[in-house]
């Protein structure tokens, strides 16, 4: 079980704090899981994907938008159109494949 930290002085951290209490993994950033997830990579798989993952194409519109300047979630919902839940799903795609960061609550575009 993983949890993210929140302010101590905001009371819907409690949730995450008592987690954290009770032996829940402390995480700061994408690498925290990713080097809890470690052990996993020795586990051979049943049988190889039939496809290749799709890459991210280089003209992902969120992609552009975060090379112009850095945004929110939301700002990013609002300049591309998208609902938001779509916005999230590519940030996270983004992210995960190292070519956006969030600091701060904004995202910025990662160089090539």
């Amino acid at each position: 079980m993983y949890a993210i930290p929140g302010s101590i002085h905001h009371p819907g951290a409690k949730g995450c704090h008592q987690l954290i209490r009770d032996g829940a993994t402390l995480v700061e950033t994408v690498e925290h899981i990713l080097e809890g997830l470690q052990h996993w990579k020795s586990v051979a798989p049943a049988a190889p994907p039939e496809t290749p993952a799709k890459p991210v194409p280089c003209d992902h519109p969120l992609l552009a938008l975060l090379h112009a300047a850095p945004h929110t979630s939301e700002g990013l919902s609002v300049s591309s159109g998208w609902p938001l839940p779509k916005v999230l799903a590519g940030l996270t795609e983004l992210e995960l494949d190292g070519r956006i960061s969030c600091e701060a609550g904004r995202w910025f575009a990662r160089a090539p």
